[in-house]
This record gives structure tokens, C-alpha cells and sequence, in this order.
């Protein structure tokens, strides 16, 4: 008997030790109003909260082409053939952050 009272203590002991244990916190995700941010991060602005668009906008176009989409786009050699087809992908790149939003970046905490 004695056995049984011991052995039920320690689970007890073992349970609510076990449950006081904190929990994890919890995951929020938001939306960015992307048509918004789009309007108000156009480059070169130069804030904190554009970082990701700009980000993204070196992942996909090169140095020249952001210098012809932003810049003087006719002191580029490049101007009279490539600007139409390279205004087009920049207004479907847009279109797709604007519909889908910015890719999250994606942190793991251990």
C-alpha cells in the first residue's frame, strides 16, 4: 500500500511539474497592404519598411535594369530594344506582389 501511495505521489508530482511548463508563444502572421507599400516604396525611398521590396527587386532585375527602370533610362545602350519588354516583367512583378504579397522570410527558434 505504502508502495502505491509513494508511486501515485511521484506521478503527481511528475504531472503538475510537467504542466506548468510554459507554453510557446504564438505565431501571428499579418498581411502588408501590398498595393499601399507598392505606392509608397517606389525606389529610391529609402525606408526601413521598404527593405523587403527592395530586396526583392535586386533578386529579380540586374544592376542595369533597375539603373533603366529607375534611373536615365536612355543612357543605356539597351534602352531602344530591352525597355518595353523589361517594363513589362517590373508591372507583372507588381502585380504579383500585389496580389500575393511579399514572400515571408521563414525564422525557426530552438
Amino acid at each position: 500500500m505504502n508502495k502505491s501511495l509513494l508511486a501515485l505521489g511521484l506521478c503527481a508530482v511528475a504531472g503538475v511539474a510537467a504542466a506548468q511548463d510554459p507554453m510557446l508563444e504564438p505565431i501571428v502572421v499579418q498581411r502588408i497592404n501590398a498595393a499601399r507599400m507598392i505606392a509608397d516604396c517606389a525606389p529610391p525611398n529609402g525606408a526601413p519598411a521598404c527593405a523587403r521590396l527592395h530586396e526583392l527587386i535586386r533578386e529579380n532585375f540586374s544592376e542595369r535594369e533597375i539603373g533603366m527602370l529607375f534611373g536615365a533610362a536612355t543612357a543605356y545602350q539597351e534602352y531602344p530594344t530591352s525597355y518595353e519588354r523589361l517594363r513589362t516583367r517590373y508591372v507583372a512583378f507588381l502585380d504579383d506582389v500585389a496580389i500575393n504579397g511579399l514572400p515571408t522570410e521563414v525564422s525557426y527558434r530552438y
